[in-house]
């Protein structure tokens, strides 16, 4: 009988009839193997928030896919998911709250990897193609045929048991294998073939096809999976040893002193895994001002908004479903400011987020509880990849020349220092002329004061 592969999202060449898409209600039962790809959201915005209807019908989708993942892993079938960029959206909550006549919607960051039936590490989106195969003798075929075509566009960040990929330093892994009930859920980089080569077109019936070196490759692929499978099988035909083989008739005193000591060193090694846990989680907080540095997006928002607290002010996200603002700002002499945050890797904040800004500004005077516009902050930290002290001016001309319409200029690297100094002394009159140096900047970039000598 001929075995069959259920695709979600990733098209094999020649195989388009057993591919189906994320909205799909395609039972995986019907597949020996199953590849899945994550959605990728709206590719045109970094962030996309969908209305109530989508985020619901996306929530739904989401849930079919990680109930029948998990069904078709417990049966013992072999799950390929294409690690594709981790990505977020805003989405619904269905929670709702009446304030006033206005209703608020409630919303959260939704994951286009929600649909993964456990827990994997954290998954970050960095992309390459330095890709180092660790040797697992299932994949040897596969990386001999498609290493060329492979690239990675997230990476787990955390230890795997079985790695299979990981980057050319070897300290993040970019594939591997996860064993989840009698069945194997198998991460593999993204496989990138030419699509405009392998596809000819029909004007005269207004078809797509692929050509023979795609039906080609597809074949190829899908045998290369279908032997992964099967090895990956085979490591787990070992019968499973009946509960009656337990009992103390059939165990030795040799048998129960080893598990004696193992259960010892698991006690141990949870306790000192349980302190280990706890101290990295201090590192990561204790490291998260410098986010400061050389972070941009949801990071450098948290990391400002901290700084911004350390110094002072009251400084809140802002979102009524309608209107988000990176952080509405309060300060305690009574003065009120809305930030942007924007990081650039090798270029200059430019004018686009200053746009931004000033619509949010307007947006924001629009709500009745609002009397006066706020003032805007542009908090930037542009080329962050590279040192601080040898970076160029981390605004562009354009930039500079619009604050001067009632705007203030931030960089993030000069928040880190007052950052480290605040927390490890409680200076209340250096904070508040942080905050004067702040308010007293509109028009500008922000020269704050020097760092007391201790």
């Amino acid at each position: 009988m001929e075995r069959r592969i259920i695709s979600i999202g990733y098209e094999i060449p020649g195989s388009s009839d057993s591919t189906y898409d994320y909205a799909s209600d395609q039972s995986l039962l019907d597949a020996d193997i199953v590849i899945f790809e994550p959605d990728e959201f709206d590719s045109d915005s970094e962030k996309p928030s969908y209305d109530e209807s989508y985020s619901f019908e996306l929530k739904e989708n989401t849930r079919h896919w990680r109930t029948e993942l998990s069904t078709a892993l417990e049966y013992g079938k072999t799950v390929f998911v294409v690690v594709r960029k981790y990505r977020l959206a805003k989405v619904h909550t269905g929670k709702q709250e009446l304030k006033g006549s206005k209703v608020i919607n409630y919303v959260e960051d939704y994951s286009n990897y929600a649909f993964l039936p456990i827990e994997v590490p954290p998954i970050i989106a960095r992309g390459g193609s330095e890709i180092v195969y660790t040797g697992h003798p299932a994949f040897a075929n596969f990386w001999k045929d498609f290493n060329g075509y492979l690239k990675y566009e997230s990476y787990f960040d955390g230890k795997i048991k079985t790695p299979v990929f990981v980057t050319k330093t070897g300290e993040r892994t970019i594939g591997g294998v996860f064993k989840v009930g009698k069945g194997n859920l198998v991460f593999i980089p993204p496989i990138e073939y030419d699509e405009e080569k392998f596809t000819k077109h029909d004007t005269k019936n207004n078809k797509v096809f692929w050509t023979k070196e795609a039906v080609a490759f597809g074949n190829k692929l899908v045998n290369s999976l279908f032997e992964i499978d099967k090895v990956l099988r085979s490591d787990s035909q070992k019968t499973p040893p009946p509960n009656w083989i337990q009992e103390a008739a059939y165990s030795s005193e040799e048998e129960f002193q080893i598990i004696s000591n193992i259960e010892t060193l698991s006690k141990q090694l949870e306790n000192l895994g349980g302190k280990k846990n706890a101290l990295l989680s201090d590192l990561e907080k204790v490291r998260q001002s410098k986010d400061l540095l050389f972070e941009t997006g949801k990071r450098l928002e948290n990391a400002v908004t901290n700084a911004l607290r350390i110094l002072g002010y009251s400084a809140e996200n802002y979102n009524d479903g309608n209107l988000e603002l990176d952080q509405v700002i309060l300060s305690p002499e009574g003065d009120r400011f809305i930030g942007e945050c924007e990081g650039k890797d090798t270029s200059a904040v430019n004018i686009d987020k200053f746009r931004q800004l000033e619509e949010n500004i307007q947006s924001d005077l629009q709500r009745p509880e609002v009397k006066k516009p706020a003032i805007g902050i542009l908090f930037g930290n542009g080329f962050r990849l590279t040192k601080p002290q040898e970076r160029n001016e981390q605004f562009t001309a354009k930039c500079l020349t619009s604050a001067k319409r009632g705007t203030v200029l931030v960089r993030t690297m000069d928040m880190y220092p007052l950052f480290q100094y605040l927390k490890k002394n409680k200076d209340e009159d250096f904070a508040k002329e942080c905050r004067r140096a702040i308010l007293t900047s509109v028009g500008g970039v922000v020269s704050f004061p020097a760092i007391p000598k201790v």
